[in-house]
C-alpha cells in the first residue's frame, strides 16, 4: 500500500519554511546571531522561525532572502510558503489565493452581474487599479514575489471589462483622487494610475464620475450594487468581512445610490479632470509636473 501523503498544515508549512531559511543562512556561513541581528530579533525567536514554531513578518523575510540569496528556486518556495502560514491575507481553504476567503461569493457575484454599481469614497476601487498602483498598494517599496499571486489574480478579475454586454458605473469621491495624487514619492503610480482610468473612461461600457467636496458635507460609506436579470445585490465591505443587503435593505441602497448619483459630476467633466491631473503630474510635461 502506497504510503499517505502528509497532510499540509500552517504548522508543516511553517516547519518548510524554517528549514529552507536554515539550509540557506548555513549556505551563505551565517550564525542564528548574524541573522537575527539583521531582523532585530532575540536569538530565540529566530531559532524559533528556524524550527518552524513561530511565524515570520514579510520584511524580516525580504531581509533574510536578500542577504542569504538562496537558490532562485528555492525563493517562490519561501514566499509561497509564507503567504500560506504569516500573510495577514493569507487563505488557506479557498479558491484564490491572496483572497479572503470571505470575498470569494463577492467575486463571484461580480463575475455574474450584469451591471455593476459602485461607491467608494476614500478608495479607487480595485477594478479600476493598475498594476502600478496595485504592487505600491500590496507591498510598497519590496515589490517581492510573494505579490505575484494577488497581481494575477486582480488581472484576471478585471477580464470582466472585455465583457461588453456588461455596464460599470463607478463613483468616488474627490478626496479618493486628492489622496492619488499626494503621493509625490511615487509620482509613476499617480500618472499611471490617471492614466488608466481615464483611458477606461473612455470604453462605452464604463463610466466614472467624482463626487466633488462642494456637493454634500457627508457622504455615505462604500458600499457596491450587482444588478442582474435574477435581482439585484448589494453589499458594504469591512476590513475581515462583507455584510450583504436583504430584500428589504436593497431599497436603501437605491436611494443611496441615486443620491450620490444626482451629486455627481458628469463623466465629461470627470474624464477633463482626470486629464488635468495627469498633466499636473506627469514630470514629463513642461506644463505638469
Amino acid at each position: 500500500m502506497a504510503p499517505e501523503q502528509p497532510t499540509h498544515t500552517d504548522e508543516t508549512d511553517r516547519v518548510r519554511l524554517g528549514k529552507l531559511l536554515r539550509a540557506a543562512r548555513k549556505r551563505a556561513g551565517m550564525t542564528q546571531v548574524d541573522a537575527r541581528n539583521l531582523i532585530g530579533k532575540s536569538q530565540s525567536t529566530m531559532a524559533k522561525i528556524e524550527a518552524g514554531t513561530t511565524s515570520i513578518s514579510r520584511e524580516s523575510l525580504q531581509k533574510l532572502i536578500a542577504v542569504y540569496e538562496p537558490a532562485a528556486d528555492d525563493v517562490p518556495t519561501m514566499w509561497a510558503l509564507w503567504e500560506k502560514t504569516s500573510s495577514p491575507a493569507r487563505l488557506r481553504h479557498g479558491k484564490r489565493i491572496g483572497t479572503p476567503v470571505w470575498f470569494g461569493e463577492v467575486l463571484d457575484k461580480e463575475y455574474q452581474a450584469d451591471e455593476l454599481w459602485s461607491w467608494t469614497g476614500e478608495r479607487i476601487h480595485g477594478l479600476l487599479q493598475c498594476e502600478p498602483y496595485m504592487i505600491d498598494q500590496f507591498d510598497g517599496e519590496g515589490r517581492g514575489p510573494e505579490i505575484h499571486p494577488r497581481l494575477s489574480q486582480r488581472r484576471k478579475r478585471q477580464r470582466v471589462f472585455e465583457d461588453a454586454d456588461k455596464s460599470f458605473v463607478f463613483l468616488f469621491s474627490e478626496s479618493a483622487l486628492d489622496r492619488l495624487c499626494a503621493q509625490t514619492a511615487h509620482r509613476h503610480v499617480v500618472t499611471e494610475q490617471l492614466r488608466h482610468m481615464a483611458e477606461l473612461a473612455e470604453r462605452d461600457n464604463i463610466t466614472i464620475r467624482v463626487v466633488p467636496y462642494g456637493a454634500v458635507a457627508y457622504v455615505d460609506s462604500d458600499f457596491i450594487i450587482l444588478r442582474n436579470a435574477d435581482g439585484d445585490d448589494a453589499y458594504s465591505e469591512y476590513l475581515t468581512n462583507v455584510s450583504w443587503a436583504n430584500a428589504r435593505e436593497l431599497t436603501t441602497y437605491h436611494e443611496a445610490w441615486d443620491a450620490m448619483l444626482s451629486i455627481s459630476s458628469s463623466p465629461e467633466d470627470t474624464l477633463k479632470d482626470l486629464r488635468r491631473r495627469y498633466k499636473l503630474a506627469d514630470p514629463g510635461d513642461p506644463d505638469g509636473g
